[in-house]
């Protein structure tokens, strides 16, 4: 039986369903409920909690840890950032929390950031209290901020793009349709040529994950899986979906990646060439089932 107090602490508790008949719970101990409200769109809450520091959750399922997002974040950008050799124009479809947009100004070849997140209450508690994950990214004059349905603004763009990064929601509410071969296909139309679009994912084998992965693969001809443990994300390893229309690659060495990294003097606290060609990296089973 579930039980919100219990051991002397508070929990929360997060209930998800990886497969198709088969549910997954957990669950951990914190100090302090420190926000609790709705959204037009979406419930969020924000804990504080002694394993993974502060947590954002929305409609029940955990966002963000302050203590492990760093990680989620430099996986969802970089990759894509050192696939592509000069990129310019980019486009973060969600992302409300700033992260994804802290690790993308970081790149200085890049001229215009556009976001497109369809709840700004969500950038707004984000930026009071979780001040050190958009690091006062906000605030670069390459952004230009939407709140909009990102599934009809991207419909506006053709051939622009260098990098889109594409950070939802798992399936539900307002991020229901943008996972979508549909969609996939608008940012196809939005990417230039040689550009580059990186998705979360979600965990590397959930049934949902699988087979909006194998979706995403029927738009773009070069697809490419990196994977990361995130531990506010405990069930498996999360994934990060890398397309592209012309760029093969696995026809892109370490030695590249690590010239390029060297070059560009980007600090990050996980990321790093060695990590680019190691998480790309499955066991025979994990390719078998992927």
């Amino acid at each position: 039986m579930r039980k919100e107090f219990l051991f002397g602490k508070k929990w929360f508790f997060e209930n998800f369903i990886p497969g198709e008949k088969s549910l997954y719970t957990w669950c951990t101990a914190f100090q302090k409920k420190i926000y609790s409200g709705k959204s037009k769109f979406q419930k969020i809450e924000i804990f504080d909690t002694e394993k993974f520091g502060r947590i954002l959750t929305l409609d029940g399922f955990t966002q963000l840890s302050t203590k492990h997002e760093f990680i989620y974040h430099e996986m969802l950008v970089h990759p894509a950032f050192f696939y592509n050799s000069n990129p310019k124009k980019v486009l973060i479809i969600g992302g409300g929390d700033g992260g994804v947009l802290r690790e993308v100004v970081k790149h200085k070849s890049v001229e215009e950031i556009i976001m497109a997140d369809i709840d700004k209450k969500v950038i707004n508690i984000s930026k009071k209290y979780f001040p050190s994950v958009s690091d006062r990214s906000f605030q670069d004059k390459r952004l230009k901020l939407f709140i909009v349905d990102a599934l009809n603004f991207v419909k506006k763009y053709k051939d622009y793009f260098d990098v889109v990064i594409n950070d939802l929601t798992d399936p539900g509410g307002c991020s229901y349709d943008l996972w979508s071969r549909k969609f996939y296909s608008d940012i196809s139309r939005a990417l230039k040529k040689d550009g580059v679009a990186i998705f979360q994912t979600a965990y590397l084998n959930e049934i949902f994950a699988k087979k909006n992965r194998n979706k995403i693969k029927n738009v773009f001809r070069y697809f490419k899986i990196h994977k990361a443990h995130v531990s506010c994300f405990p069930f498996d390893e999360h994934s990060f979906s890398v397309v592209s229309k012309t760029i093969d690659f696995n026809k892109i060495n370490y030695k590249k990646i690590e010239r390029k990294y060297k070059k560009l003097q980007i600090k990050t606290k996980y990321y790093s060439p060695e990590i680019h060609f190691a998480s790309a990296v499955l066991p025979k089973y994990l390719k078998d089932i992927l």
